[in-house]
């Protein structure tokens, strides 16, 4: 039996020139296709028994695409905004059900598509959704033929990889955060160990404010642009993050603040299957690191926000959460997971922001600037050890 999900939704995207034009979006595949109000009434109809299955044609649009490929912080709803690039289909019914069996508007079969919801084995695995690591992964490699690690430098950071881009919402988001809060609370001569600092844009801030700063990572890659742009005051180190022994370098007792922007997440959500690296180690670093007065800092992706589609008009837009507690696509764990986590290691929350981008990226992006700024994308915590 052929029947529509209840995990599809119907959005209008018709306009003056291009008339009749619909999104049918499984919002929990993540898969998309343009419809006309044939297909609409065809979808009614095959709830209701009442199909018509006389030959005739239908016309529907090919709109489906990777966003995140133009960028982590790029609009995720993986349609084509522009209805002028939707590529026209005209298909009779059986070719009609079959592309829109492909993009999971149509099922045949409850438990089989259910089954779709779990981790990929690996990079070629097509049958499993996977999470958004998994998906992104699996979309650099097989389809924009790249390394992932450069791709996600040359779309976060400008090419001389010291500062971030400002036409994207890690500029207008975070940089704009981080600047602020460099200025405000990094002090000349405090201790600060960036963890996971990647090419070490954020350590460089922090030490042309004074800090004298530790980069730590476990990716020789990104340590040797880091390396090749140390601004002074900055050292680099190849370190295991999360693993038993992998800080142990980094003297007890040393560190006025511990910074995190990115990468908390990670362990919590593993980017791949079997990782080594362990909240609970990590965080038992963190505390021994920390001088009795030092605090930690993370600023990391927002746990309900992250990823969730664009929807609606760009100066009003909505969204549909589909996962929080429990997730499958998601690779933020929600804030009580996060929050009991680091009180059971012995910190306090002393601080909490959700953050919104700057007002001049309106002119840049303004969907992206409207949504930010009613739906958060980053959360900022601050927390100190517990005596």
């Amino acid at each position: 039996m052929i029947f529509v999900p209840k995990d599809v939704v119907l959005l209008p995207e018709s306009t003056a020139s291009h008339p009749d034009r619909w999104v049918a979006m499984n919002v929990f595949a993540r898969t998309c296709l343009g419809v006309s109000g044939d297909v609409v009434r065809m979808l009614g109809n095959l709830q209701t028994g009442a199909d018509d299955v006389e030959a005739r044609q239908y016309t529907c649009w090919d709109i489906e695409r990777f966003s995140n490929e133009d960028g982590l912080l790029a609009d995720p709803s993986r349609f084509r905004r522009d209805v002028t690039d939707w590529r026209e289909l005209v298909l009779d019914r059986a070719a009609l059900l079959a592309k829109l069996r492909a993009h999971f508007i149509v099922i045949d079969d409850e438990a089989a598509y259910r089954q779709r919801f779990q981790p990929k084995r690996n990079v070629l695995d097509a049958d499993r959704f996977g999470n958004f690591h998994q998906q992104h992964g699996r979309h650099m490699v097989l389809v924009k033929r790249a390394d992932p690690a450069a791709w996600w430098m040359s779309q976060k950071f400008t090419p001389d990889q010291l500062s971030v881009r400002s036409d994207t919402l890690y500029g207008a988001v975070q940089w704009t955060f981080l600047e602020k809060f460099a200025a405000e609370r990094i002090r000349p001569g405090m201790e600060i160990v960036d963890l996971g600092c990647g090419t070490g844009v954020f350590a460089n801030l922090m030490a042309r404010h004074g800090g004298r700063v530790l980069g730590v990572d476990p990716s020789e890659q990104y340590l040797a642009v880091a390396k090749g742009n140390a601004a002074p005051g900055t050292r680099f180190e190849a370190m295991r993050i999360g693993e038993p022994g992998g800080l142990d370098a980094i003297p007890p007792r040393s560190a006025d603040m511990v910074f995190m922007s990115d990468a908390l997440l990670f362990y919590f959500v593993p980017f791949y299957p079997n990782q080594k690296a362990d909240i609970q180690v990590l965080l038992g670093d963190i505390r021994r690191m920390l001088k009795p007065d030092g605090v930690f800092v993370s600023l990391e992706p927002h746990a309900a926000f992250y990823l969730a589609p664009w929807l609606g008009a760009v100066d009003h837009p909505f969204t549909i959460v589909t996962e929080y507690l429990h997730k499958w696509f998601g690779v933020v764990p929600p804030m009580s997971r996060l929050i009991s986590t680091v009180t059971s290691a012995g910190f306090a929350v002393t601080a909490m922001q959700e953050i919104a981008p700057s007002d001049d990226f309106i002119t840049v992006d303004p969907r992206g600037f409207h949504f930010a700024r009613k739906f958060p994308l980053w959360q900022f915590l601050e927390l100190r050890i517990v005596v």
